[in-house]
């Protein structure tokens, strides 16, 4: 009888949860500037490496719960998300044939991307500009990528999620 492979939603789920712990934790002063965007590198990282899996509607969801936790206008982060994805899924042939060092200029990029739009999301809510642009967040994220990379391939094949 042959075995049927082990789904991988459950390591996705957890995956996530772990990420929005750390987007949580609280950070002293300045270095709250420099935390790396967690939820958005697991984002890249499963629409990478399990696109069939992990798609836009899988985002916006991630999305939705996340403006939820962090108390921003319901929708921000479930249109800023399911855009990453968009982006990912229609560069995915290309981003996997590409070193490490050049996934994380395309993370850096697509990241930062992001944080205009959310930037320019809460200010149109708002109904004013607020000018607190940060893009650190998303050149931190681009140096951490090539760890959650390898890391999170290692755990794939260590649970065999495929």
């Amino acid at each position: 009888m042959k075995q049927k492979p082990p789904h991988g939603l459950w390591f996705i789920a957890v995956s996530f949860f772990i990420a929005f712990y750390l987007a949580a934790l609280p950070l002293p002063g300045q270095f709250q500037l420099l935390r790396p965007d967690f939820v958005g590198l697991f984002l890249i990282f499963w629409c990478l490496v399990l696109p069939e899996r992990f798609g836009i509607a899988m985002s916006f969801i991630v999305g939705i719960l996340y403006d939820t936790m962090i108390g921003t206008q319901m929708g921000t982060y479930g249109l800023v998300f399911s855009s990453i994805a968009y982006l990912i899924l229609l560069l995915n042939s290309r981003l996997r044939m590409y070193p490490i060092g050049q996934q994380a200029m395309v993370v850096f990029l697509v990241l930062g991307i992001s944080h205009v739009l959310v930037q320019w999301l809460k200010d149109w809510f708002v109904g004013g500009i607020t000018g607190e642009m940060q893009i650190w967040p998303a050149l931190v994220s681009a140096i951490v990528w090539p760890w959650i990379y390898s890391i999170g391939r290692g755990l794939m094949q260590q649970f065999k999620v495929q």
